[in-house]
């Protein structure tokens, strides 16, 4: 108890004597609430409210930690208002090492001198940044600083020989261009040539498809050719597999195809061979693609056991042809049964292993072979918590006995897969259709308690509102909310402190450095949330918290749920949902799940913008919508976008009676598809039409967007 009032006298003590200093603003003994308290006013631009904040927590504190955290934040203010003397003089003469920052200090100080000046000074602030001991994320940012800067002092030689250093830290294709072109470009610059050229080699392994690119500079194109001409046939080999995995099959074949076999070294010949059958195959020479592939060695290497699938596969699309597929007792399927049942020995590799069992899946589940069709998905899932390998093609053989009226096999059929799928959203689907079995087979009081449970979930999912129909919905209890796994622990320090400082770039990359973790996943959700990068921070989440996303989230705490559920600036999703007489938090649902609120988003299939429209389907809206001729741009402005997409969610919704789930079905399936299930399912049940939908997207996709929608409302009422 002495302790416990000691503390709070302390506490008592140092707020009045921040109060007495402070007159209007008072100061509690809370340094990290007091901390973000100044950290936002600095946000708000009230900077002078924040300094008497940040001197008091520094002074009463009394510690190097709060100097230097102090000093940090104040220095990004600076940079943000313009003031680059203020937050290189602010750096100069403390240590963020108490912290352990001093990397990003050093870092950020050199930033603003190569504006503020002088440059020297800027040159030996980087050159400790890029060069410091321990850890450090942001070592690639720092050499790329570090090199502008000597190159600003014609250095350019200097300049290239450190982005030679810092290049392996860069790990994704776009970083690993942009540090080869600038070594290229410098050693150019310099003279160097064979600079030049080890920088355009490692292009062309590390990121092969670049050189290719429209954008590429010609000297940069150049470059790559030249270092391709200096591979050796190993070194063609691997950049040759690498194109043809990434989809430039022309470049990859023509590259294969410049050695003989012997050329290659003998381990990887049938890597190769394979890597060229695949891009034979991708430029339609079928044939050819065959004839290679039984070329590949049977050495044992994985090459060996990937072109038996590969050999396999050719074999099921003749069998298949562009028809219907012959009948299950054809004696064409045994031979390719047989060669696939044996790649799933032990002794396979695992891969090759897992290609055997889908195959074998979905191979069986034509024949309508439910057992053996369950095996295969056993093993699929087998040592893999929450997996849904192999859900929906089994799913489909359940369905296909309710919709004969076979409701005791259908459940039968059901009750298996709930054995063997336990993630969340499966395993309600599996419950709710149980229930539905039992009542076709006379059994509605074993099915009651089954409905009653789906129906009191919180949010409400699809599978809520369905059961709902059928039985009152239950009061709602209140659920025990989860732990918060994002507890400190000397492993989360540093993105600790660069999110107290909301330097969220460095934060992102300090998480994605750390091991596998709750925590670290948290934290990157966090930082990449605060970035703008809404779909890589849902991401994060969900792996953190599976619940996210689920009828279960009701127990996640809403801080951690609005990582998940992003909202539009301005709020202009609310005024095109009246406008058109939509739901807001239905709106927000679908762009949440078209998009994530990216408004640059693009799908591979052209649809552009929040509410991922097709220019087509914009074009034909724009007159009536928007008084206006259409332009591409419109799909790239939010405002624009959501208007459109709200339009046509709109006529969706009427055309299909002002059912919100087949308008929903409607958008991503599209419309003709979704009428044709409606005719073909006439005076059947909500339910019943719902999963009569023939593609599995399509229903994901609506009980997807519905179930956000209930978040949207929880959470932004």
């Amino acid at each position: 108890m002495l302790k416990r009032a000691g503390a709070f006298a302390l506490a008592f003590l140092l707020a009045a004597a921040a109060e007495a200093d402070l007159g209007k603003l008072e100061v509690s003994a809370d340094f990290d609430a007091e901390f973000a308290r100044a950290a936002d006013l600095l946000e708000e631009g009230k900077r002078a409210d924040a300094e008497q904040i940040l001197d008091a927590v520094r002074r009463l504190a009394d510690r190097p930690a709060w100097n230097a955290r102090v000093a940090l934040l104040l220095a990004s203010d600076d940079v943000r208002r313009g003031d680059d003397a203020g937050a290189a003089a602010r750096l100069r003469d403390v240590s963020a090492a108490p912290i352990g920052l001093d990397a990003y200090r050093l870092l950020l100080r050199a930033q603003a001198l190569e504006r503020a000046g002088p440059l020297s000074e800027a040159v030996g602030a980087a050159r400790l940044a890029f060069e410091t001991d321990g850890p450090f994320a942001f070592r690639l940012p720092a050499g790329i600083v570090f090199s502008r800067l000597l190159e600003k002092e014609h250095r350019a030689g200097e300049a290239a020989a450190v982005l030679a250093r810092a290049a392996p830290l860069a790990t994704a294709a776009d970083a690993i261009g942009e540090v080869a072109f600038a070594r290229i470009r410098l050693a150019r610059s310099a003279g160097d040539g064979a600079a030049a050229t080890a920088a355009a080699r490692d292009l062309i392994l590390r990121a092969p498809t670049l050189d290719g690119a429209k954008s590429t500079p010609a000297i940069v194109r150049k470059a790559a050719q030249e270092a391709e001409e200096r591979l050796t046939p190993a070194e063609r080999g691997q950049r040759a597999g690498a194109l043809v995995a990434a989809g430039d099959a022309r470049r990859g074949v023509r590259l294969l195809s410049r050695d003989r076999i012997s050329d290659w070294p003998e381990l990887e010949r049938g890597k190769n061979l394979l890597a060229l059958a695949r891009g034979q195959l991708a430029l339609k020479k079928e044939k050819e693609a065959e004839a290679v592939a039984a070329r590949v060695p049977d050495d044992g290497t994985p090459a060996e056991y990937e072109a038996r699938l590969f050999r396999a596969d050719r074999a099921l699309a003749r069998i298949r042809g562009k028809g219907s597929s012959p009948p299950p007792e054809d004696p064409r399927w045994e031979p390719v049964r047989r060669d696939l049942a044996q790649l799933t020995a032990a002794e396979v590799p695992p891969t090759v292993r897992r290609g055997a069992h889908e195959r074998l899946l979905r191979m069986d589940a034509d024949a309508e072979r439910f057992e053996d069709a369950l095996g295969h998905a056993r093993e699929l899932v087998r040592g893999s918590s929450g997996s849904v390998d192999g859900f929906e093609t089994l799913w489909r053989l359940a369905w296909s006995r309710y919709e004969a009226g076979d409701f005791r096999e259908a459940r039968a059929r059901i009750e298996a897969l709930s054995s063997l799928y336990s993630d969340i959203s499966r395993s309600r689907r599996l419950r709710y259709w149980r229930a539905r079995c039992l009542i076709a087979e006379g059994s509605p009081r074993e099915a009651r308690p089954l409905l009653e449970s789906l129906a009191s979930s919180t949010p409400a999912d699809l599978y809520a509102r369905f059961a709902a129909a059928r039985v009152p919905r239950p009061p709602l209890v209140e659920r025990t909310a989860l732990s918060d796994p994002s507890t400190e622990t000397a492993a989360f320090a540093r993105v600790d402190e660069l999110l107290r400082l909301r330097m969220f770039a460095e934060a992102s990359a300090e998480a994605r450095a750390l091991p596998p973790s709750r925590g670290r996943d948290l934290r990157q959700a966090q930082s990449d949330f605060a970035l703008g990068r809404f779909l890589v921070a849902a991401a994060a989440i969900k792996r953190a918290i599976p619940e996210i996303g689920t009828a279960e989230e009701g127990r996640v705490p809403d801080g951690w749920r609005r990582l998940y559920y992003p909202i539009e600036e301005g709020g202009f999703l609310v005024g095109n949902a009246q406008k058109f007489a939509i739901e807001t938090s239905v709106l927000r649902g679908l762009v949440r799940q078209e998009s994530a609120f990216d408004a640059g988003a693009r799908s591979r299939a052209g649809a552009l913008g929040l509410t991922q429209l097709m220019p087509a389907t914009a074009k034909s809206l724009s007159r009536s919508v928007l008084r206006s001729r259409y332009r591409r741009a419109f799909l790239y402005d939010p405002a624009v976008n959501a208007e459109l997409g709200a339009a046509y969610l709109r006529t969706l919704i009427d055309r299909f009676g002002g059912s919100e789930m087949l308008a929903l079905a409607a958008y991503n399936g599209g419309p003709t598809r979704i009428a044709r299930v409606v005719r073909e399912t006439a005076g059947r049940s909500e339910d019943e039409v719902f999963e009569s939908i023939p593609l599995y997207e399509t229903r994901d996709y609506v009980r997807r967007v519905l179930l956000y929608a209930e978040s949207y409302r929880e959470l932004y009422p």
